[in-house]
């Protein structure tokens, strides 16, 4: 319908940039223009993305309440409650990050790359220290 070529406007992408010691086309030119669009941009599309969602859930609710006040029908508080999260416990947590850090580090072994294997022990410090954190906390259950 409105599609236009690139010849069109007398840009060759085949045509090559810069001077002559190193010279790249155009579409070479773009890619990391669009890389770093496309980095920075996403989360900007997420946040987006969650506040629309918010915002279609609260006219949801405000219609239902509506309509309920219109039939004279009593409006059940837990409407406007936000729903409860079950909180993850400590122990899954932890035992989670425990074993993706031993996975990085095997990953990284197996992978010939012994100098990138400090990186694994970062997510397992954090698990062992969630680990020690949840029995701190059930001997002062205990007690």
């Amino acid at each position: 319908m409105f599609l236009v070529s690139a010849a069109e406007f007398g840009i060759d992408l085949g045509k090559h940039v810069g001077d002559g010691s190193s010279s790249f086309t155009l579409v070479e030119a773009l890619v990391p223009l669009v890389a770093v669009i496309m980095v920075f941009g996403m989360p900007i599309v997420i946040v987006l993305a969650v506040l629309r969602y918010r915002a279609n859930r609260q006219r949801s609710i405000n219609e239902m309440v509506l309509k309920l006040a219109d039939k004279g029908q009593p409006i059940p508080p837990e409407l406007f409650m936000e729903p409860t999260k079950k909180k993850k416990s400590d122990v899954s947590s932890g035992l989670s990050l425990v074993g993706a850090g031993v996975g990085l580090m095997g990953f990284f072994w197996f992978a010939d790359a012994a100098e990138a294997v400090g990186i694994g022990f970062i997510p397992l410090a954090i698990g062992v220290g969630q680990l020690i954190a949840w029995k701190i906390e059930q001997q002062k259950k205990d007690l």
